[in-house]
């Protein structure tokens, strides 16, 4: 009997530590989806695109082409910015908070999940410090942020994503390594410049 209750607590803890691998695992290829048909779409000169072929790809055409692209040199980071938060869109990138939000206008608010593993999500996002730019490109325009502030938060402080008046900024949201409270990076708008 002790047997078998080990071999099922051991058979438990592999499924426990397995888990985030493989959630991990199937947004990747989520993920590597969106960069092929994000690429097919830059590529085809407004040409119509047959992205039906791209397996694991979860978006229509339209929703692909308005995928926005933020960039981190810092941190070496450049991932794709699904326009609605979903558990699903967090999978597979990075999703704008806020509905109907406007880069350049207002508090731009941006969603990730640490991630398991360096260059994946927002896994280093604390380690941006001041003064370091965040890039954000939408379109065939490029907004370019200076961080101004970089701290650990309650999760209940939601405040962080109000717009400030006279203010155009972006905050980056994440959790800490617990999971117990987010890390916000804020910047304020430096330059608007076309791609």
């Amino acid at each position: 009997m002790k047997k078998v209750i080990g071999i099922l607590l051991l058979f438990i803890g592999v499924s426990l530590i397995a888990f985030p691998f493989y959630k991990e695992w199937e947004g990747k290829k989520e993920t590597k989806a969106l960069e092929e048909a994000f690429s097919l779409i830059s590529e085809s000169d407004g040409e119509e695109v047959e992205l039906s072929a791209i397996q694991h790809l979860s978006l229509t055409e339209d929703e692909v082409k308005n995928v926005m692209q933020l960039e981190i040199p810092f941190i070496h980071l450049q991932q794709p910015v699904l326009s609605e938060t979903t558990d699903e869109n967090l999978n597979i990138a990075l999703t704008q908070i806020k509905k109907d939000q406007t880069p350049g206008s207002g508090n731009f608010t941006i969603a990730g999940h640490r991630g398991f593993r360096a260059g994946r999500y927002f896994n280093e996002l604390s380690k941006v410090p001041v003064g370091e730019e965040v890039l954000l490109h939408a379109g065939d325009e490029t907004y370019v942020y200076e961080v101004t502030s970089s701290e650990v938060i309650e999760p209940t402080y939601v405040e962080v994503l109000d717009d400030t008046p006279g203010k155009d900024e972006i905050t980056l949201i994440t959790c800490t390594a617990t999971g117990l409270y987010r890390v916000a990076v804020k910047g304020q708008l430096k330059e608007q410049t076309a791609r």
